[in-house]
């Protein structure tokens, strides 16, 4: 059986981040835009991000009212975001991501779905959490 082979890369530190909060006019859904700052991001390298269950962190108490937005690039430290845990609208006009390689500034916003219920009152606690692997 072939092991993979994993490169140990030491890690600069946090990138620089801008999280701003939104609503959406005509639908009231809420969104949280991020603005991160990779500017010694290694080449040909690009930011990625996935989402977190809080059972599966390790940092705090699971809480089913929180996800955890993850971000990592090379060879920055990939850094968490605690967000409401409420579905993410993916559709291709409230989901996106870019990638700027000339100022080496990655964005993406997340759109949350409304709840059928009535309004959605949960205040998102931002912040940067490193995540150790």
């Amino acid at each position: 059986a072939a092991s993979a082979v994993y490169k140990r890369q030491v890690k600069i530190g946090r990138p620089g981040y801008k999280v701003t909060k939104q609503r959406e006019t005509e639908t009231n859904q809420k969104s949280l835009m991020f603005e991160l700052d990779y500017p010694q991001i290694e080449p040909r390298i690009k930011p990625r991000f996935r989402l977190m269950s809080s059972y599966e962190q390790r940092h705090e108490q699971p809480d089913d009212r929180f996800q955890y937005l993850l971000i990592a690039a090379e060879p920055y430290e990939t850094i968490g975001f605690k967000i409401p845990n409420v579905e993410i609208d993916f559709s291709e006009d409230k989901h996106f991501t870019y990638w700027d390689d000339v100022t080496h500034k990655y964005t993406l916003q997340i759109t949350f779905k409304n709840k059928q219920s009535g309004a959605h009152t949960v205040n998102p606690s931002i912040g940067p959490q490193t995540i150790q692997k």
